[in-house]
């Protein structure tokens, strides 16, 4: 996790606290004529690389991670970015496979340009009026500019003229393809484990996912022992399928005993609100709504904000060396036909031939998916961590969408049951899970 801060404003006074908490490597700030960039790093991958980074004129900084870049030919994910920027100019994002919100300032045009990924896994926020421009990762670092903060959308690029001082907005850079026929889950399987290979594979920092009894992060564990990647595991069984989670939880224990955690519950009142004190004092704020001019409920007292709180604080005090969490965010959003957490528009009961009469639905880009992606990134963040989502992987996503109705349609959450079932990971038929409630 990284934070990114950019602005032009000049009542503008800088991070906090807050921010630099998301990047506990290194912390650098630069100025350029009115133009000022300050980002925290988290280093992860590839040569240490203080941001911004600058190559003829063109300074870009980033949070997340790059997952195709070829380090024989880029000293790391960032040097990739900026020339796919040099080479594509607003098409940079073409080429780009993995999680990350860029924030660019382009000296030779005297522009400002800032983006998330498709999903907006890496949140931004902007503050606008008719002569500034600022952005950050956070919403505590803008609102010290006393203006109006706003949530940047998803696949959504946005371009601030310093000259004209006109904010331009194109929202769906990326278009998905909706043709329903393929009629194998064959492939799916092999991007599934692709998708969680390519974000958890050879790296140095140790890796932690919170497994309940549910088919998104079973199916991450699934993956990852196919994949012979260790990692930790936390779970709490308070509204979980007990047997379930017992025998994943005897699966862990019997292959990684000593990376296996797991309580009963988050009862103690005390223990709770010394959690939710916690929350309130380290983390960004975040919210809840059906879309993104509707964000208004406080997501701070959400249980499952206390519990992932919880799970990532004792992660960090068991291994200082946890650097990266495996997140089931998307699961529910993307492969659901029964969505149970939703605002007021659900998933798609049942899929027919017209897809695009159907998509997207609400918590593909918005709901759900934009609300509990900012609590997996703040709470995250406040612990210095990054937060990986191999459901939200384009290439899965895409094959998904390219299912055969009747695939769609088999069963709850198909592609995962199938999944499941095919690697023979323990899990509970037909039932649906009630949500993360410790």
């Amino acid at each position: 996790m990284c934070g990114v801060y950019l602005t032009n404003a000049i009542d503008s006074n800088g991070p906090d606290e807050k921010f630099l908490s998301r990047g506990p490597d290194h912390y650098q700030k630069y100025e350029f004529g009115d133009i000022k960039m300050s980002h925290c790093l988290l280093s992860l991958t590839g040569k240490f690389t203080p941001q911004p980074i600058e190559k003829n004129g063109i300074y870009m900084m980033f949070n997340g991670q790059i997952y195709n870049y070829d380090s024989s030919i880029h000293p790391s994910d960032g040097y990739f970015i900026l020339d796919e920027y040099l080479n594509k100019g607003l098409n940079f994002w073409k080429n780009l496979d993995g999680e990350y919100s860029i924030v660019i300032y382009d000296s030779t045009k005297n522009i400002v340009l800032f983006c998330t990924d498709i999903f907006g896994t890496k949140p931004l926020y902007y503050s606008n009026d008719k002569d500034s421009i600022s952005v950050a990762s956070l919403i505590t670092t803008l609102k010290n500019n006393s203006k109006p903060v706003v949530k940047c959308k998803p696949n959504t690029m946005y371009l601030f003229d310093l000259n004209t001082k006109k904010l331009q907005i194109t929202e769906n850079y990326y278009k998905f393809e909706l043709t329903q026929n393929i009629d194998s889950f064959d492939t799916w399987n092999e991007k599934f484990i692709k998708s969680v290979d390519k974000r958890f594979s050879k790296l140095n920092h140790d890796i932690v996912l919170p497994l309940s009894s549910g088919h998104d992060s079973g199916a991450i564990a699934c993956a990852l022992e196919i994949l012979g990647i260790s990692f930790y595991s936390h779970s709490i069984y308070r509204h979980e399928h007990v047997k379930i989670l017992s025998k994943r939880i005897l699966r862990r224990l019997w292959n990684s005993p000593t990376k296996t955690r797991f309580r009963k519950d988050l009862q103690n009142i005390k223990q709770r609100e010394k959690l939710l004190q916690d929350i309130k004092k380290n983390c960004d704020p975040f919210f809840y709504g059906p879309e993104i001019d509707s964000l208004d409920i406080d997501g701070q007292e959400d249980p499952g904000a206390i519990g992932l709180y919880y799970i990532l604080e004792s992660a960090k005090k068991s291994n200082s060396n946890i650097k990266i969490v495996a997140s089931s965010q998307g699961g529910d959003e993307i492969y659901s036909s029964s969505q149970k957490y939703t605002f007021d528009k659900p998933n798609p009961s049942k899929f027919d031939q017209n897809l695009s009469d159907i998509f997207p639905w609400q918590n593909f880009f918005y709901g759900t998916q934009i609300s509990y992606l900012s609590k997996e990134e703040s709470i995250g963040g406040s612990f210095g961590l990054e937060t990986r989502y191999p459901f939200l992987d384009k290439y899965l996503v895409q094959e998904y969408l390219n299912l055969s109705p009747s695939l769609k349609n088999k069963s709850w959450k198909s592609p995962l049951t199938n999944f499941l079932d095919t690697y023979k990971y323990p899990y509970k038929t037909g039932t649906k899970i009630s949500g993360f409630n410790p």
